[in-house]
């Protein structure tokens, strides 16, 4: 079976999430050095002393630049690094799933899954229940190489929270596959 993620993904993304970190506690600790600079300063004057004006705007400025750089950087930058890192971990010990199926397609999606860009892949699935064929939706990450998988493979493919993790094409182009358009997001046909 072919792994997507390798040990060298989770330590690159932990080394970056490190840096971001270590950026964030940086700027922290400069702008709350200043701040109480500043503030040993004030205290320092005397009572109504022409000076007291520059500590004050030297912490508002300072704030609106911090600010500025907080939430952008922590918000954007470090939660989308962050998801990523939890979505690798998750992968090394959360609860796998194991399938068969016929693939139909990639389709390229605006839809993001705990932050994480993926696409699409798209295969049939027999429903023993309904005695019909269902379609399967699993997800694979956007920055990994896509699979070279052809309709009508028989595809083998380990799961983790719908990101597929490994996979392996077990025969080429088994079964002729009816146009995907003539089913619905759940899997019926329409016009049914």
């Amino acid at each position: 079976m072919i792994k997507v993620y390798s040990d060298a993904d989770f330590i690159q993304v932990y080394q970056q999430r490190k840096n971001i970190l270590n950026g964030f506690f940086g700027v922290l600790i400069a702008y709350l050095a200043v701040c109480i600079g500043c503030l040993c300063y004030y205290i320092s004057l005397p009572y109504a002393h022409p000076n007291l004006a520059i500590p004050k705007w030297i912490v508002y400025i300072l704030t609106v630049v911090f600010s500025c750089f907080v939430f952008p950087f922590m918000g954007i930058k470090f939660y989308r690094v962050n998801k990523y890192y939890k979505m690798l971990a998750n992968i090394s010990k959360g609860i796998k799933a194991e399938e068969k199926n016929y693939f139909v397609k990639f389709e390229e999606s605006m839809i993001q899954k705990d932050n994480i860009d993926f696409v699409n892949a798209v295969f049939m699935t027999w429903n023993r229940k309904k005695q019909e064929w269902m379609k399967r939706v699993v997800y694979l990450d956007q920055e990994k190489p896509l699979p070279e998988f052809n309709r009508g493979d028989l595809v083998r493919y380990i799961t983790q929270s719908n990101f597929i993790i490994e996979y392996e094409v077990l025969q080429k182009s088994v079964l002729e596959i009816e146009e995907i358009d003539e089913y619905d997001e759940y899997g019926e046909r329409i016009g049914q």
